[in-house]
């Protein structure tokens, strides 16, 4: 007969080694607090702004050559990487031309979102992703890509 690696089980509570039973815990007479006072004022609404999705943008933006290696007809659309949290995305508008991966050579998009393409860790991507988005808004309006319906960037 094989033996199986678990253990058998108990069939009753009591049948259970009293040393394994968890116990629980006892209470103390000045255990309990004085409750906190809980505001009944409504809270303050914060007004948030939807990011602007464009395709017609992306596609625009992907269209230019890379922003760091220059390279033609490689180029994605990518987000810079000031303000976003995991699983967020920017402003389509808040973008630059970064080139895609090609079999065994990284582009320049994925190391960029890995900190890597440039020296000076994040800080350093930061702020070259806001230079290189700003050039690529001004050169999509100065190729007359800028659709009417797609509202103009503010800062």
């Amino acid at each position: 007969m094989k033996r199986t690696g678990f253990k058998p089980r108990a069939q009753h509570h009591e049948a259970r080694d009293p040393d394994r039973v968890r116990s629980t815990p006892t209470l103390v007479a000045d255990a309990w607090r004085e409750p906190r006072a809980v505001s009944t004022a409504p809270a303050s609404q914060v007004a948030k702004t939807a990011p602007v999705r464009s395709e017609a943008y992306r596609r625009a933006v992907a269209a230019l050559p890379c922003a760091s290696c220059g390279k033609v007809g490689r180029s994605q659309h990518a987000h810079t990487n000031a303000g976003k949290a995991k699983a967020m995305k920017n402003d389509d508008r808040d973008a630059m031309p970064l080139c895609a991966d090609e079999p065994g050579l990284q582009g320049c998009h994925a190391a960029f979102d890995q900190y890597t393409l440039m020296d000076g860790g994040r800080a350093a991507h930061v702020e070259q992703g806001r230079l290189w988005a700003e050039q690529t808004r001004q050169q999509i309006e100065t190729l007359g890509l800028w659709r009417a319906n797609l509202p103009r960037w503010t800062e």
